[in-house]
């Protein structure tokens, strides 16, 4: 993303090259060890808040609305969210990405917009375990597929608009 910063890097493409010695390089180190050490902090604090950002009342309303119905008590059904695979629109000419071309098709505007822009993957990842359901195929579960159909309605019914989920099934120990 675009906070991650290198200083090191970064302090050594700000001097100028005839003063880029191994000595002026380790001393610029030592003088930047506070603000890499406020930096990692600021990381740390970020993925903190961005996990939790993650749990919001709607997911944990579904959770606890999937688990109530199937009358569980430790959470077997869980909302996991999947990692940001969002690309970047733009990058920079040393970069190495294919051009972007944008152009005007007759008098028509052009819109800017990166393809990423809408979601295309699953917004979360419901896990159900196997005690519940053996196969996400109607023919092939144990249960002949009424318990995936009371998933099913629950998801569709409480889900938000937009959102796009999956569902995987693990093994229940």
């Amino acid at each position: 993303m675009w906070y991650r910063i290198d200083f090191t890097r970064f302090v050594q493409q700000l001097l100028p090259p005839i003063l880029r010695s191994k000595v002026m390089m380790a001393l610029f180190r030592v003088f930047i060890t506070p603000l890499r050490y406020l930096y990692d902090k600021f990381l740390a604090y970020r993925d903190n808040v961005s996990s939790r950002l993650n749990i919001t009342a709607n997911v944990q309303y579904i959770q606890k609305a999937l688990n109530d119905a199937f009358y569980l008590t430790d959470n077997q059904i869980y909302i996991e969210t999947p990692e940001d695979e969002r690309t970047p629109s733009f990058y920079f000419q040393n970069e190495g990405q294919p051009a972007i071309y944008f152009y005007m098709a007759g008098s028509k505007p052009f819109y800017l917009r990166s393809p990423d822009d809408v979601p295309q993957s699953e917004t979360y990842i419901i896990f159900i375990p196997t005690f519940l359901c053996t196969s996400l195929d109607t023919t092939e579960d144990k249960y002949k597929g009424e318990n995936l159909q009371i998933i099913y309605n629950i998801l569709n019914n409480y889900k938000p608009a937009g959102r796009m989920y999956c569902i995987e099934i693990y093994d229940y120990e």
